[in-house]
């Protein structure tokens, strides 16, 4: 018996690469209220100190806004990193902590399958029913990036 796990569902690298220009211009006026699924982050790269400017799904689970991602500069956030954000029109000054833990982004993915009904917001598509384990998130190769306001 083989074990049902879900599976990367990103949309086309040529449409992520099409609409991220106009997302990074979108969402830092008064038009991103209107996008609300989706936030951006500004933050300075770790090692190479440049500017980064990176559209993302942005989603509240509990009281915590969280953002998923299998993108390779999820590093920057290792240990927390500043950064600005700019979700429902608004500009946010935040602290973003990377959390790798494969059982934490299990149980993160699961609320946010529970109360959409799919993961499709996410790049993940799931059977009908299905549990969100380890194992999946291994799968699709996702981290979770926590952030919490700075108080500024």
């Amino acid at each position: 018996m083989s074990t049902v796990t879900a599976r990367d569902a990103r949309p086309p690298l040529l449409v992520v690469r099409a609409m991220n220009p106009i997302m990074r211009i979108a969402l830092r006026t008064p038009l991103g209220r209107l996008i609300s699924p989706f936030a951006l982050l500004e933050f300075h790269g770790r090692r190479s100190g440049r500017l980064l400017r990176v559209p993302v799904g942005w989603h509240e689970i509990d009281t915590e806004h969280v953002v998923f991602t299998p993108a390779a500069w999820r590093a920057n956030f290792e240990g927390g990193a500043a950064v600005t954000v700019h979700a429902h029109g608004r500009q946010l000054p935040m602290i973003g902590t990377l959390d790798n833990d494969a059982d934490n982004v299990a149980i993160a993915l699961q609320s946010l399958a529970d109360r959409h009904g799919s993961l499709r917001q996410v790049g993940i598509d799931i059977p009908d029913n299905h549990h969100i384990t380890a194992a999946d998130v291994a799968a699709v190769d996702r981290a979770l990036i926590r952030f919490q306001p700075t108080g500024a």
